[in-house]
């Protein structure tokens, strides 16, 4: 315990002499949040542009390449983007994307003016009089409306129904709770709309709407530096943070991801000014994944292919969702690396940094799960509590307020220290 004490006190002086405040932290997180990264998606070169960027703080940050002399390791995945024309309106008005609908991952192209509104209750999943009707319908310049709720209902029945609503010219799914985007690797033919049925004029007799879709074979990349240790040079602490996002609705409505993740890619950066300045006997490597939205491919695309000897690496910290801590974080794994937990709790407790620190088990939710299942001892930390934007328009830089973010940033230079 004493030994404990004294790397404790030994790294708190260095955090406290170590200049690290919230203006550049706050600055990344704007410029990578800011409309000419596009959302950091794979349309309009968004994630490209951002890799770009990132690739300039890692040579800031002074890290070293890890293989070809080059930070980049490139991969590609098919992706459905929306890039170009987007509307939706009732003959009742307007509506605006991001805020009162969002795209459907998969949802298809397509163009309509003034299609006839056909509304579709539960009667059809009970009555087989109404469901037989629904199935004869020609639904061609239709637009079907459904509450979301019913959609399990649809694929619960035969093909037929399933078949016959894609028929429509368009879907729009209702829903009470908020928009929250996803991203596909495909597309059907067919456009649907998740709209807020609070933004849905419930009397509404024609929809006009137009949809651009393109689904790409989209190349990305991973972006990997280095600090050397100071005796541990081969073996390795890996910090890591995915920077993508979901992109675009269309060619002005994009989506910023301030706390998913651009948090925790500010943090990422910051940790590597200070390991360069005061480096570890474990060599540190930096990755910032792409692709992580659409299923952790990125990371898994490293694992399958790593610049590293995955054996080597002593321990994974994986950063995400890192912009707010009221209620203190979550450690993914932290019920299976019980020691490296424990380890944790107690630096908390010791310092007084944040209101929790809690645990969960194994999930496949962000980076650092590849690694996981490849056998590395990792850990996946998020805030908790703060703003409620998720995977939406509202995740932006303004409001995102930071509110433990020096705290976890010195619990994790001191689990670093100890670990």
């Amino acid at each position: 315990m004493f030994k404990l004490a004294q790397v404790i006190a030994a790294c708190l002086f260095a955090v406290c002499s170590w200049a690290q405040d919230l203006e550049r932290v706050q600055h990344t997180i704007k410029e990578l949040t800011s409309v000419k990264y596009y959302g950091r998606g794979a349309a309009h070169e968004g994630d490209q542009r951002a890799a770009d960027y990132l690739e300039k703080q890692f040579q800031a940050a002074g890290l070293k390449t890890v293989s070809n002399n080059t930070y980049f390791q490139p991969f590609q995945y098919k992706i459905n983007t929306f890039p170009g024309k987007l509307s939706l309106a009732t003959d009742k008005g307007k509506l605006k994307p991001g805020i009162d609908y969002i795209l459907k991952s998969t949802s298809g192209a397509g163009k309509g003016k003034k299609c006839t509104v056909v509304y579709v209750d539960s009667s059809i999943f009970s009555n087989d009089e109404a469901l037989q009707k629904f199935l004869q319908k020609d639904l061609k310049n239709n637009v079907v409306v459904y509450q979301k709720k019913y959609f399990k209902e649809f694929t619960a029945q035969t093909p037929d129904l399933l078949g016959q609503l894609y028929s429509a010219a368009a879907i729009i799914e209702l829903q009470d709770k908020k928009l929250t985007m996803g991203l596909a690797d495909n597309s059907f033919d067919t456009p649907v709309f998740e709209v807020l049925a609070s933004a849905f004029p419930a009397d509404s007799k024609t929809v006009t709407f137009e949809v651009e879709n393109e689904v790409v074979n989209h190349t990305a990349r991973n972006i990997i530096g280095m600090i050397e240790g100071t005796t541990k040079k081969d073996s390795f602490i890996i910090i890591t943070a995915h920077y993508d996002h979901l992109g675009t609705l269309g060619k002005k409505t994009y989506f910023p991801g301030a706390n998913d993740n651009a948090s925790g890619v500010s943090m990422l950066l910051e940790l590597a000014y200070y390991y360069k300045e005061h480096p570890l006997e474990y060599s540190v490597v930096f990755i910032a994944f792409a692709g992580e939205e659409s299923g952790l491919l990125g990371s898994s695309w490293f694992v399958n292919h790593p610049a590293i000897e995955l054996a080597r690496i002593h321990f994974l910290i994986n950063l995400d969702l890192l912009g707010t801590g009221d209620d203190g974080i979550m450690v993914v794994n932290g019920s299976i690396f019980k020691k490296e937990y424990s380890t944790l709790v107690d630096l908390n407790e010791l310092n007084k940094l944040l209101p929790a620190v809690k645990m969960r088990g194994e999930a496949a939710n962000s980076d650092h799960y590849p690694f996981y299942k490849k056998g590395v001892p990792c850990f996946f930390i998020y805030t908790l509590g703060g703003v409620a934007a998720y995977h939406d328009v509202q995740d932006i830089a303004k409001t995102l307020p930071l509110t433990k973010y020096k705290e976890v940033f010195t619990l994790i230079l001191l689990f670093n220290k100890t670990v």
